[in-house]
């Protein structure tokens, strides 16, 4: 079922006008990644005509990867709009290999994309890691941690800017931006609301000329740029090095924990009735993640992860098709092809690039939040989840703390979002320990069971996070049953047994007496005033209509009533 908020679903098809429209808005929020890349090339001292070369392959792996990860049939593909960009994760892989040339860093790119395709094809052996709350933990980090590239820029910080701009007209460009960006998607309507982000830079770029804000050389240099040329690998060989495959293997399982809270995240934002991250999709959009780092690696240039703040665009625009990933992969190619179009989007200004980050943070840190408030949580879940996130903070705030970590630990150290799925992972395994999946409790006849009913299944939820939802139907489920049993059908206590498995909580109801009489239609009202059985016949209706699975069977002179709702 598509949310009421998606102007266009994951299966839904944007007429073609509109198809380019919302590729170009995803195009330009991509241009983040190439900025990441081009600092991440100067701390190796590449030079600038491998630099341009290592950019324009890097776009042919984003465009491809795009249209692999929007694919749904076969084995490779999720079959939603989740591009990749340059995987922050591996700057420290690219400093260590750098002394080695970029033979060796292409090589080893494109050895991790076939660690990643590997390590996908496990991930639903995997799916106890991760549960929902992990999940919403990493997805919160995922929005905190884009905020330090997106703040500075909003906020014209003069190491953002080129030498002699003035601060001042750059925050102003910024702001003007983001409140553009905020307007339509608040008060938009039709168009408008599709293209938040395209029309916020728009905004940007012209209250930028009228504040004299782009510095002339930009245009210059734009102009400069030849409409058509045809992109190059910057060498010809590849090269592996036994000593960076540790380093490498562990940034590949790190960006793979980004990648699960990603493409959970487009699942949750596509499906109104979600309730928990589908292993089988994520295995097959990793396996198109780990193709692209190969073909990039083969191609000449640096490895990417999917693109959190790509996602987040679609989710604030309301547009998730994954049609686009076919147009916006298209464009990107193209923009290898194009240099002029190429120097045009990576020269957007500081400011523009800052407002568009911090817009897309907004939705993808608050669908975090949202995904682990659904949950119950007790006392460990609680403790996990605040300590991931402190931890992450800590790789982002006070990276100094770690710079004496081993270095094939710092692949995950230096990544605020790999750090926080760690630690979450790793206290969700441990604090599992000792906890239990099941519970009872006996009730005895004749009384007001409601609150103990009520307290016992909130502690019990909290225990192994089930779904608010669940618990609140399980409580209401087991009140009507009490009620229809103090009918007459049993003079006894009554145990009720619970079971938890992440998908289903079951529930054994076991009593001496009559079983409880379900029917599949809601009885008339002619039975319910004359049928000494009617009120019983009612209460057993509206039992099947609130869970997924009942039956009744019997022991001699014991009953059980079993119900099964899906978590």
């Amino acid at each position: 079922m598509k949310p009421a908020n998606l102007t266009y679903g994951v299966d839904d098809r944007p007429p073609l006008s509109l198809l380019a429209s919302l590729g170009l808005q995803q195009v330009l929020m991509a241009t983040a990644g190439w900025i990441v890349m081009a600092a991440m090339l100067a701390t190796i001292t590449v030079s600038p005509g491998d630099t341009q070369s290592i950019l324009r392959m890097g776009m042919i792996a984003t465009g491809l990867g795009s249209m692999l990860q929007a694919n749904r049939r076969g084995p490779i593909g999720s079959g939603f709009f989740c591009p990749p960009i340059i995987a922050p994760a591996f700057f420290s892989t690219t400093v260590l290999a750098g002394p080695f040339g970029l033979p060796t860093l292409f090589g080893m790119t494109a050895v991790a994309g076939v660690f990643e395709v590997g390590l996908s094809r496990l991930l639903p052996r995997l799916r106890m890691l991760f549960p929902p709350e992990v999940i919403g933990v990493v997805m919160t980090m995922v929005g905190i941690a884009v905020l330090p590239a997106g703040l500075p820029r909003l906020l014209a910080d003069p190491s953002t800017l080129s030498a002699g701009a003035d601060q001042s007209s750059n925050v102003v460009v910024g702001l003007v931006t983001l409140a553009v960006m905020i307007a339509c998607t608040v008060w938009g309507r039709g168009v408008t609301k599709l293209f938040p982000m395209l029309i916020g830079i728009v905004a940007g770029l012209l209250s930028a000329v009228a504040l004299g804000a782009i510095p002339h050389e930009t245009f210059q240099r734009i102009a400069n740029a030849p409409w058509l040329g045809v992109p190059h690998r910057p060498i010809s060989s590849y090269a592996f090095e036994w000593s960076l495959l540790l380093p490498f293997t562990i940034a590949c399982f790190a960006t793979s924990l980004k990648n699960i809270g990603d493409l959970t995240l487009c699942q949750k934002i596509n499906d109104a009735n979600w309730t928990r991250t589908d292993m089988a999709s994520v295995s097959r959009g990793a396996t198109a993640q780990g193709v692209a780092n190969i073909i990039g690696g083969l191609l000449g240039t640096l490895s990417h992860n999917t693109s959190s703040g790509n996602v987040g665009l679609s989710l604030a625009s309301g547009a998730t098709s994954r049609t686009i990933g076919y147009s916006f992969g298209t464009m990107v190619v193209l923009c290898a092809f194009t240099p002029k179009v190429a120097a045009a989007i990576t020269a957007l200004p500081a400011p523009i690039m800052g407002a568009s980050v911090i817009y897309c943070c907004c939705f993808m840190m608050l669908s975090g939040i949202q995904l682990l408030t659904s949950r119950l949580l007790d006392s460990r879940r609680i403790l996990m989840a605040g300590c991931a996130l402190a931890f992450g903070l800590s790789a982002g705030l006070s990276p100094h703390l770690y710079v004496n970590a081993p270095a094939f630990l710092k692949p995950i150290l230096n990544s605020p979002v790999s750090f926080t799925a760690l630690v979450a992972v790793l206290l969700n395994v441990l604090m599992q320990l000792g906890n239990r999946r099941r519970l009872r409790l006996v009730l005895p006849a004749g009384s007001d069971h409601y609150d103990a009913i009520r307290d016992g299944l909130q502690q019990f939820g909290a225990s192994v996070a089930a779904r608010k939802e669940t618990i609140v139907t399980a409580t209401e489920s087991l009140h009507h049953v009490m009620e229809s049993l103090d009918t007459g059908l049993t003079n006894g206590s009554v145990t009720v047994e619970l079971a938890y498995d992440e998908y289903n909580l079951d529930v054994d109801v076991s009593y001496d007496g009559q079983p409880i009489v379900l029917v599949k239609t809601r009885p008339d009202r002619e039975t319910l005033l004359n049928d000494p059985t009617g009120l019983a016949q009612l209460s057993g209706w509206l039992l099947g209509q609130r869970t997924d699975r009942i039956r009744v069977k019997t022991e001699g002179e014991r009953c059980h009533l079993l119900l099964r709702l899906a978590n």
